[in-house]
């Protein structure tokens, strides 16, 4: 019996909607589906107690914020990587650099791969990768990958980091192997069209369980022709990851386009911009004639300070249904309280979660691309600032803590 078990349940004009079922851990994630992203292992501004409300299956953590020190203490912890960060009950899949930071740090060669911790630079070679994974024994692996993110890189780069990546894939895999650990490998090739055909027939050739799908750095019109050249030359029969693809605007291009699993990033960058969600997709989303409609709510707006309604009525996560409303979230992120985040992070997985969930009735109800079409008409797809940015705290005359003296009234 495999690891990891991928059934497409439907493939039609190659959009996909299966399952992939992980029989050690009897679990199974419906797809399309969303990772949950992590820094060094922790859902950001949350923990553990705080993840079991939430619709969180498979986790993804970056090997490389571990390498802080020459030693890892991560790596002599003798019970696995479940135990160390507490997360017993959910899948960990493991890559050695974080989606969200995937741009070079360094000079690459053949034998290593410059990765960035909070120590500085470090050089990952197969070796040091091979005893990350043995100490980790995560539930997903991804190989080593020297991804290009440059737009002006040349084809001559492009080439060599696929080669490099195709050796390293041929040693990782052993190692992955005697340890019965699933293996999703990296299709690289950047802008390069027949690099990335080259790079997905390659690696299709190996034994893995699935493909990492990488779009990182490309402009979002050049999208749709170059994840075609990637996924032409895969296998239907096996998942792919993409990575690049976090906006809901890439997350339905992805699916239009054959991806199966997305880094779910976009709910942490939207709770560091004092953002939540409040998109809908398919039968949740109202059928007026609305147009340039916003995705997220700023809860730093200052016009907020008065709100008293839950941040989304239909939403189910703790902070809406306490429920806690768009004035107080807007107080705790002027105070700096960290319950603000906390809320704020919460719902944004929920809601990530839900969109999925909606984009897979929608693919179930052969309705996808119709509902796709209304989705980019009713929305707008300007890029969503960081509302904490020119924000000035305000000011509460009242309060004891500023710093003019209150005007004492003798009797």
């Amino acid at each position: 019996m495999t690891a990891v078990d991928f059934q497409l349940t439907d493939n039609s004009n190659n959009v996909r909607r299966g399952t992939l079922q992980f029989t050690k851990k009897n679990k199974t994630i419906q797809t399309p589906a969303c990772l949950t992203y992590t820094l060094r292992g922790s859902v950001p501004h949350l923990v553990a107690d705080n993840l079991k409300p939430l619709p969180i299956d498979l986790v993804q953590v970056s090997i490389e914020q571990f390498l802080e020190q020459k030693d890892s203490s991560s790596f002599k912890f003798p019970h696995g990587l479940h135990q160390y960060l507490h997360l017993e009950d959910l899948l960990l899949f493991c890559d050695l650099r974080d989606p969200l930071k995937l741009a070079p740090t360094a000079f690459n060669t053949d034998k290593y791969l410059s990765v960035e911790s909070h120590g500085g630079v470090r050089q990952v070679t197969p070796a040091l990768w091979a005893e990350a994974v043995k100490a980790y024994r995560p539930d997903l692996v991804a190989p080593m990958a020297d991804a290009v993110t440059d737009l002006e890189a040349k084809n001559k780069r492009i080439i060599r980091s696929v080669n490099r990546s195709l050796r390293w894939l041929d040693e990782n895999l052993k190692t992955a192997k005697e340890l019965d650990i699933p293996v999703f490998a990296h299709v690289l090739g950047h802008t390069n069209a027949e690099e990335r055909a080259r790079s997905a027939k390659e690696t299709a050739s190996r034994d893995v369980e699935g493909f990492i799908v990488n779009m990182l750095g490309l402009d979002y019109d050049q999208i749709p022709s170059l994840l075609r050249a990637s996924t032409d030359a895969l296998p239907t029969k096996k998942p792919r990851l993409g990575y690049g693809l976090a906006t809901p605007e890439k997350i339905l291009e992805g699916v239009s386009n054959g991806i199966d699993l997305f880094d779910g990033t976009y709910a942490y960058k939207a709770t560091e911009k004092g953002r939540a969600i409040i998109f809908k997709f398919g039968q949740d989303l109202t059928n007026d004639e609305k147009t340039q409609q916003a995705k997220t709510l700023n809860l730093w707006e200052p016009s907020f300070a008065h709100d008293f309604e839950p941040l989304d009525t239909t939403c189910g996560c703790h902070a809406c249904k306490r429920p806690h409303n768009k004035a107080y979230i807007h107080h705790l992120l002027n105070a700096h309280e960290m319950l603000g985040p906390i809320l704020l992070m919460s719902h944004n997985i929920y809601q990530l979660d839900q969109f999925m969930a909606a984009i897979r009735t929608s693919i179930e109800n052969n309705q996808f691309e119709q509902d796709k079409d209304r989705f980019m008409k009713y929305f707008s797809h300007a890029i969503e600032v960081d509302g904490m940015k020119n924000h000035v705290d305000e000011v509460d005359n009242e309060s004891l803590g500023v710093p003019l003296k209150k005007k004492r009234t003798i009797l």
